[in-house]
């Protein structure tokens, strides 16, 4: 399993212990907007949209530990050089 699949049913198990503690899936749809189908491959560690990902999050008290390692890598990272795009046209190879 890659380090993405990974990561989908880490953030899977972990929605779903958050949410069972004091509500069922349907709420948890209800609260964010979303449907109860989305917060079931969510917590099957399942692709979703971002945003919605983000909304389930934010409403299981869970999104703020994420914020802050998001800001600490980005504190890490920000002081790089930027690169500049290339003025020579690249030509991708056509493996279609």
């Amino acid at each position: 399993m890659g380090k993405v699949e990974y990561t989908k049913k880490l953030l899977g198990n972990l929605v779903k212990q958050a949410r069972a503690a004091s509500m069922d899936q349907e709420e948890l749809a209800l609260r964010t907007g979303t449907s109860k189908n989305t917060v079931s491959r969510l917590e099957r560690g399942k692709g979703i949209n971002s945003d919605t990902l983000l909304t389930i999050l934010n409403q299981l008290e869970v999104l703020d530990p994420l914020i802050e390692t998001i800001e600490k890598e980005y504190e890490l990272v920000s002081n790089n050089p930027s690169r500049k795009s290339s003025l020579v046209e690249k030509e991708l190879p056509n493996d279609f």
